[in-house]
């Protein structure tokens, strides 16, 4: 194992705590259905089922608890956490409906009226916003957590939890106040998108993920449009809807005309694609 993940597992094993996995099911190849292989979804929370995002549960996130045996069948995943899969945590005692309840809580941001998810299963953005909080400021994020290991994109990171503990509502949300860099604002979007699309478009995002990886090909796709200057979502959602379809995509429409501003090529996109819908006289 890797040399900051040892010390943290024999600190939880020595503290006779138990383990928790935090799925992220949007990692590439799908962890979820690798952990069902390997015969460890056992005692697990899919935390959208049941909530309005219940039509997203099969990219939500989940929550695993651990058995100290289970470490030996989850080792290819450890050895890869560049795969982005999620994070691992401890408390002394998991409860996995308390848990639910707690991330439940914390799961949809609402921004002056705009819902957002915050994707804490992104170890990524979990092992920012935690190294930005202070150690007194992780409690109403982690609650009943004591401690968190994740990969931060470059190495193992280890945060604890001094009051672990029930954090109902209302509580603060220091995390959320957080400016976001340019490169973390492009993959929480890139993630947001992506939900979209297992959502919106079902059926094509399937036919296209067995052909490429769906991480790269929607990076691909918001290369081009902020290389367009389509920065507005309404814009980036139109691309991908007109790329997922195989006779919109090959289209030479798409192609900016010269002296032609960012508005008016989206919007002549825009009527080519009404133009071509199969509703058309």
């Amino acid at each position: 194992m890797n040399a900051r993940l040892d010390p943290w597992l024999d600190e939880q094993h020595r503290q006779q705590r138990q383990l928790l996995l935090v799925i992220d099911s949007l990692a590439e190849p799908d962890p979820v259905r690798e952990l069902f292989a390997a015969d460890l979804m056992r005692d697990y929370v899919n935390l959208y089922l049941g909530t309005e995002l219940a039509d997203l549960a099969n990219v939500g996130p989940w929550l695993l608890r651990l058995d100290d045996t289970d470490l030996v069948a989850l080792q290819p995943m450890l050895d890869s956490p560049e795969r982005n899969w999620g994070w691992l945590a401890s408390a002394d005692s998991i409860d996995l409906d308390a848990l639910r309840q707690h991330w439940q809580a914390r799961m949809l941001i609402d921004d002056r009226g705009q819902r957002a998810l915050y994707r804490f299963q992104d170890n990524r953005v979990l092992a920012r916003h935690l190294g930005a909080l202070a150690p007194e400021q992780r409690a109403p994020l982690l609650g009943p957590l004591a401690s968190v290991l994740c990969w931060d994109g470059r190495t193992w990171s280890t945060f604890d939890n001094p009051s672990p503990g029930p954090c109902p509502a209302p509580f603060a949300t220091p995390w959320l106040e957080l400016p976001e860099p340019a490169d973390v604002s492009r993959q929480i979007r890139q993630h947001n998108l992506l939900q979209w699309l297992w959502q919106e478009h079902p059926t094509h995002a399937t036919t296209l993920a067995e052909q490429v990886v769906l991480d790269d090909w929607l990076a691909e796709q918001l290369d081009q449009a902020e290389h367009w200057q389509w920065h507005a979502l309404e814009q980036q959602r139109f691309l991908l809807q007109g790329r997922l379809q195989p006779a919109l995509a090959s289209q030479p429409f798409w192609t900016p005309r010269p002296a032609e501003s960012p508005e008016q090529h989206f919007d002549r996109c825009q009527a080519f694609v009404a133009y071509m819908e199969p509703s058309h006289p």
